[in-house]
């Protein structure tokens, strides 16, 4: 009980869902990439600005509830299906400066979210070390 209320306050949650929503996005965006010559082929993504603003409504709600008690669970990730970039003869709409751009940023917050997690986990480690 004590260990589940102690990782589920603070950043631990939110940096979890983060990690969540990287690695399905990189995924997406794999796909998008490897299906990019495929004719009718739709992009797929993850709303970055949408999971943000969920993500900020949990932390606020996190900040004036009971410790532990805000749950990051129910913060959907729907696919979407961009229209940006130019429609080719063929039906797709992909841009692969686009895509790789996406990647490359994704792939950065999830290393960011990495790190901070690590960070955050080793915090608790030296505590309950020094508790002893």
């Amino acid at each position: 009980m004590y260990l589940d209320r102690l990782l589920n306050q603070g950043n631990e949650p939110v940096l979890e869902k983060w990690l969540e929503f990287t690695d399905a996005r990189q995924r997406l965006l794999g796909e998008d990439v490897a299906n990019s010559s495929t004719p009718g082929f739709i992009q797929k993504d993850l709303s970055l600005d949408q999971f943000q603003t969920l993500l900020a409504k949990k932390v606020k709600q996190q900040d004036t509830a009971a410790p532990g008690s805000v749950q990051f669970e129910d913060i959907s990730m729907d696919i979407q299906h961009p229209r940006k970039g130019i429609l080719f003869h063929d039906g797709n709409n992909r841009s692969m400066e686009q895509l790789m751009s996406d990647q490359a940023k994704n792939a950065l917050m999830h290393s960011l979210a990495v790190e901070l997690l690590r960070d955050q986990y080793s915090m608790m480690e030296t505590a309950l070390k020094e508790g002893k």
